[in-house]
């Protein structure tokens, strides 16, 4: 239960959250309502967008921007061609270095931010460090970006105590410590930043690195997920459903899986379809339940769209109709998801059936064993 590097599919989405909260005002979930004479009815969340940095035009020179030469014929530099930092502006302090960063100059932020790292600035160390993690404007090195998140930590910047922890639990750029990753958990959960809360839960919940105990787990994540973190959310509902005896409850399942549902996790969209088709911790809606099947299958997802199909075929929350039933079988079934039971309804079609069931699937199948006629085709 490790976010990056353990868990790839949040990369970019914690490394936004990384240079957001460390080098500017992060922006933090928008306040979510629910009735709760119904709490698997909350309204969905949106998070408030991170205002772009307002800074001065400056050529990126190590991007290649075109170059005016200066009236004695060198080339000008953004240092000599604007103010130095930082720069005051109505009592606020621009960073350029991450306002270059933000329009995608790297080798300018790292020109910019460089100097001030080795000078002590603790938020210049922390972008250095995101430059070289992620390779940005310069070879990807894990080693250096690891020294630089470990000094800035070390000066109290907790976001860069998060990119550190999570090198050290999974071993990238440094030897792997998962107790003193904790450490660096710790440091950023007392912040209050969810990705923190979330993988110190996942310590507590393995006994890796800090003690095996389910209870500070499950404390940690309820935090995570108040704060609107949709991967907590997920995780906390799994628990719920799948974790100790005394912790699991359905009711509070289905309340987090849900909020994460809405949020857009797709895992969490199948989950809940599942507990509401049965009625488990929540009431029970087939109808609703197909909705978000059918949501997460037109996202790709198999095991969405292998119950889609069976709604289809068994007319369970839509009207039962053996084509559409045929078309998100052979789409679950091209991704690896059999059902010989669903075979069956194939074999029954006409032949003027299957072909539409077939030409329905092509536009959601995921298999790279079986690409599309036409590689320019969009994928929905």
């Amino acid at each position: 239960m490790t976010r990056r590097p353990a868990r790839p599919g949040s990369t970019a989405r914690l490394i936004a959250l990384a240079l957001a909260g460390a080098l500017a005002a992060l922006p933090t979930a928008a306040a979510q309502t629910a009735d709760e004479a119904d709490r698997t009815e909350a309204a969905s969340e949106t998070d408030a967008a991170a205002p772009e940095i307002a800074v001065p035009d400056i050529p990126d020179m190590g991007a290649g921007a075109p170059a005016t030469p200066t009236a004695d014929g060198s080339l000008p530099t953004p240092l000599n061609e604007r103010p130095p930092l930082p720069l005051e502006v109505e009592g606020e302090t621009i960073d350029y270095a991450y306002g270059a960063f933000q329009r995608g100059w790297y080798l300018t932020a790292l020109a910019l931010a460089t100097p001030r790292a080795e000078e002590g600035d603790t938020a210049a160390q922390t972008l250095v460090g995101v430059l070289y993690e992620t390779g940005r404007g310069v070879p990807l090195d894990a080693e250096r970006a690891a020294s630089w998140y470990s000094i800035a930590a070390g000066n109290g910047d907790p976001r860069a105590a998060l990119r550190y922890g999570l090198l050290l639990l999974s071993g990238i750029g440094v030897e792997q410590d998962k107790a003193r990753a904790g450490d660096m958990f710790e440091r950023a959960s007392e912040a209050g930043i969810p990705e923190a809360l979330f993988n110190l839960a996942g310590l507590y919940r393995t006994g890796e690195g800090r003690p095996f105990d389910p209870n500070r787990a499950r404390d940690l994540l309820e935090q995570a997920a108040e704060l609107g973190d949709m991967d907590a959310r997920f995780e906390l509902a799994q628990f719920y459903l799948d974790g100790p005896a005394h912790i699991r409850d359905e009711r509070r399942a289905a309340f987090w899986m849900g909020r994460a549902a809405r949020q857009g996790h797709i895992g969490a969209q199948v989950r809940y379809a599942i507990l509401r088709f049965n009625g488990r911790g929540v009431a029970a809606d087939e109808a609703d339940a197909a909705d978000w099947f059918e949501r997460a299958a037109t996202s790709g997802n198999p095991v969405a769209m292998n119950r889609l199909a069976r709604v289809y075929a068994f007319g369970r929350g839509r009207e039962a109709d053996a084509e559409k039933a045929a078309g998100w079988h052979l789409a679950a079934r091209a991704a690896g998801i059999s059902d010989l039971q669903l075979d069956g309804i194939i074999a029954n079609l006409d032949e003027a059936a299957r072909k539409r069931a077939q030409t329905f699937a092509q536009d959601y199948a995921i298999s790279p064993l079986a690409p599309a006629d036409d590689p320019d085709r969009p994928t929905p």
